[in-house]
């Protein structure tokens, strides 16, 4: 199981810069960027909720939602790239076990982001926030992918790159790889690699005979 953003594909900075413009509209400027800021690998909900508390006021969560999902489609056109090692790991597992991408962004913009970045399209299953699931750091994405893939979560690795993401993965009771910097990450992750071409990581996904 992949995380698209941060994992599969470097979009993290689109995903932002959508925020940021979306922010900006309502007087909210100089947020934090990366790893550390508290919208990394954030849901709707989570963004939404911080920019309430930056403002003062509630906001139409249908409303912003929406104007985000078309900045960030909006960024993704002008081009991402996939993360350093993505399609080599992802060609080199392809056929070998069922293959799935959990994601807490929408449909669209997920699909968007995969094609953007030239991701092979191997996935068995690709689950994205959608009612009635709630997003990462709840395990719902995470569930319903073992069950679309008709594995058990026992037997499954997520690949994530943030602390929402991990905790939904645990939670769900996969193996998690943590994958990056994210402060936190290793209370979560059952291991951590650099990104997806740590030479520890052919090793912890079974891919010793295989070239990543």
């Amino acid at each position: 199981m992949f995380d698209c953003d941060g994992v599969l594909v470097d979009s993290e900075k689109a995903v932002f810069d959508a925020t940021v413009a979306v922010f900006a509209r309502r007087g909210v400027h100089g947020l934090a960027a990366g790893p550390d800021s508290p919208l990394y690998g954030a849901s709707i909900d989570k963004t939404v909720a911080e920019l309430e508390r930056l403002i003062g006021k509630p906001v139409n969560l249908e409303e912003v939602a929406l104007e985000l999902d078309s900045e960030i489609r909006a960024v993704i056109a002008r081009g991402v790239r996939a993360m350093d090692g993505a399609i080599e790991l992802v060609s080199a597992l392809a056929g070998s076990r069922p293959l799935g991408v959990a994601s807490n962004g929408s449909r669209e913009t997920v699909e968007a982001t995969l094609k953007a970045a030239s991701i092979p399209d191997v996935f068995d299953a690709v689950v994205t926030f959608d009612a009635p699931l709630r997003p990462k750091p709840a395990p719902d994405i995470y569930l319903c992918a073992c069950e679309l893939l008709g594995v058990a979560p026992a037997d499954a690795i997520a690949l994530e790159d943030s602390l929402p993401g991990a905790r939904s993965a645990s939670t769900a009771g996969l193996i998690v790889v943590g994958v990056g910097p994210a402060p936190g990450l290793g209370s979560v992750a059952d291991a951590l690699v650099a990104d997806l071409r740590d030479p520890e990581l052919p090793g912890l996904l079974g891919l010793e005979t295989l070239e990543v």
